[in-house]
C-alpha cells in the first residue's frame, strides 16, 4: 500500500526499529513507543494518520495502568502483552521499563502467531537501543540464519560458534499460521549446563525469515 501521510518529526534511534518490524510482519500497519505520560516517543506507519497511531498508543497506555494497578494483577502478577481483536483491527501492547510502552495495530486478520514471532525481536532491539537489560521471556523467538539440505529442511544453524550441524525431529504441525513451516531440531553440537541434548522450534515465517524459540545466536 502506497503512502497516505508523510512523516513530519525527526526520526530517532527507534524508528529504523520500528519500520523493520512493519516491513516483517504482513498485516502490520503501524507500531508506536508510548512513555507513561502518553506521549508517544516515536511511529512507524504512513497509512494511517500520525495523530490516530499517536492516540490509539495513548488510549492502551491509559488500559495497561488499569491493568496494572487493577485486582487482577494483585493475583496474576503485572501484565507483560495485551491482544485485542477487533471487527477491522487487531492491537498488540506489551509493557516496556520506566512505564513506556510498545503498541502494534494489525489489520483484522493479521496472522497474530507470526506477528508474535517478529514483535520478540523487535523488543529486543528496542531493549538495546533504550539500553535496558532484556528479560529472558524476550528470547523466546529469535531470528536465525538456518541451511537447508536437499530436501528443503534444516540442517544447519548459524549460532555463536559459527555453522552447527541440525538433526530434524519432526514437524511442527500446530500453532503455526497459514504459510509457516516449523521443525523440532536437535544441535548435538551445542551443550547447555545440566543438559546432554539441545534442541529447537524453526519456523520458517511468511516473510521468509527462520525464527529459533532460543537465541541459538547468542549459544
Amino acid at each position: 500500500m502506497s503512502a497516505l501521510f508523510v512523516r513530519e518529526e525527526h526520526e530517532t534511534g527507534f524508528t529504523p526499529i520500528l519500520k523493520r518490524h512493519l516491513e516483517a510482519t504482513p498485516g502490520a500497519i503501524a507500531v508506536a513507543i508510548v512513555d507513561a505520560e502518553g506521549e508517544a516517543v516515536d511511529y512507524a506507519g504512513d497509512t494511517i494518520d500520525p495523530f490516530d497511531i499517536k492516540v490509539a498508543a495513548a488510549t492502551f497506555r491509559i488500559i495497561l495502568v488499569e491493568l496494572e494497578t487493577g485486582p487482577h494483577s494483585k493475583r496474576a502478577g503485572l501484565p507483560k502483552r495485551l491482544w485485542v481483536r477487533g471487527a477491522t483491527k487487531g492491537y498488540m501492547l506489551d509493557a516496556l521499563p520506566d512505564g513506556y510502552a510498545l503498541l502494534a495495530i494489525l489489520d483484522s486478520d493479521a496472522a497474530l502467531g507470526h506477528a508474535s514471532r517478529t514483535l520478540d525481536g523487535t523488543l529486543r532491539a528496542i531493549f538495546r537501543e533504550a539500553g535496558w537489560a532484556a528479560p529472558p521471556e524476550l528470547s523466546h523467538w529469535s531470528p536465525v540464519e538456518v541451511e537447508l539440505g536437499p530436501d528443503q529442511r534444516p540442517r544447519a544453524v548459524r549460532a555463536q560458534q559459527g555453522w552447527v550441524r541440525a538433526v530434524v525431529i519432526g514437524r511442527v504441525a500446530t500453532g503455526l499460521s497459514t504459510g509457516e513451516v516449523g521443525y523440532r531440531v536437535e544441535l548435538p553440537e551445542i551443550t547447555r549446563p545440566g543438559s546432554t541434548n539441545h534442541e529447537a522450534t524453526l519456523v520458517r515465517g511468511i516473510d521468509e525469515v527462520w525464527y529459533a524459540d532460543l537465541p541459538i545466536s547468542e549459544t
